[in-house]
């Protein structure tokens, strides 16, 4: 996912205001990710999105030693975590992890 994707631009535009908001069904009360134009789980167009507190858990992570993207060459070896979030049932959040030391993470730490 690239910042210039048009489907991201919404979540993109909140990170930029210090918020961290998914997709929201109104019909179904559930959260999803990523942006869709239809709710994965009940196809409900009345989607909005939801700001949550940002606090996640630890799912898993991995340490990335080689660049598959020449873009990528500068910082490595950089971590990839998965995150989920109390607040936002059913989100795993892929993200890098930016000041963060291999051997200091623990699944399910926050």
């Amino acid at each position: 996912m690239e910042a210039s994707d048009p489907q991201f631009d919404t979540h993109f535009t909140h990170l930029s205001q210090g918020r961290l908001c998914f997709p929201f069904c109104s019909d179904c009360q559930r959260f999803h990710w990523y942006p869709m134009p239809l709710c994965p789980h009940c196809r409900s167009a009345w989607l909005a999105w939801r700001q949550v507190t940002g606090r996640g858990e630890l799912y898993s992570w991995t340490e990335i030693h080689h660049a598959f993207d020449r873009r990528y060459v500068g910082p490595l070896p950089y971590i990839v975590a998965l995150i989920s979030f109390a607040d936002a049932p059913g989100i795993r959040l892929v993200t890098r992890l930016v000041d963060a030391a291999a051997d200091s993470l623990i699944i399910g730490m926050t």
